[in-house]
């Protein structure tokens, strides 16, 4: 049997409850214009910022897997993340999800890369990773109904800032409704 993993950072209950307020006022300002909203939000309890989508692993594989992160993730120390901004992502244009923008710090490039770099056993360029919170993802049929110059601009500047203790791992299961998610490991940084 296999899992579907990813390595991310969890969000504090402070955190998720400001994001929950940012999607009903996106999403009623869709309601304004029109009787419909196309997007998808996120559940509260699956928001989190992905450091590294790792796919589908055998269960032999698990324990490998846990180890490789975790010697990674204890040579760490903690971190504070900013985010920064809500808008369409990854392009404004053709807009595939509504989403939240972080910095990325020294700190977090640095612990994404060496994830990046040890999992897939590939170097990738530094600094190419933006921290991002998915809030919704757009249904394009329904966000394809509302005129270009009709649909509510999402973008706002927030400064919401939060500590980062511990990295977890995680299953998706797109299979359960809302593509459910579980920790299978926490891993504090030191």
């Amino acid at each position: 049997m296999n899992k579907r993993i990813f390595v991310s950072i969890s969000l504090p209950e402070s955190i998720k409850n400001k994001l929950v307020l940012c999607q009903e006022e996106i999403s009623d300002s869709f309601l304004h214009f029109n009787d419909f909203c196309p997007v998808k939000w996120t559940k509260k309890h699956n928001l989190h910022i992905t450091l590294f989508f790792i796919g589908y692993v055998e269960l032999e594989q698990l324990v490998s897997v846990f180890e490789t992160v975790e010697n990674i993730v204890k040579k760490h120390d903690s971190f504070k993340i900013d985010l920064k901004n809500i808008s369409y992502g990854p392009k404004e244009k053709s807009p595939k999800m509504v989403w939240v923008s972080g910095e990325n710090s020294p700190e977090l490039g640095k612990l994404q890369s060496e994830l990046e770099k040890e999992l897939l056993n590939v170097r990738q360029p530094d600094n190419s990773f933006t921290p991002h919170i998915t809030l919704g993802r757009i249904v394009q049929w329904k966000f394809n109904k509302i005129e270009p110059e009709e649909r509510p601009d999402v973008f706002k500047d927030i400064s919401f800032s939060f500590n980062v203790g511990s990295v977890e791992i995680m299953e998706s299961d797109p299979n359960k409704p809302g593509n459910q998610y579980a920790v299978l490991k926490s891993i504090p940084l030191k």
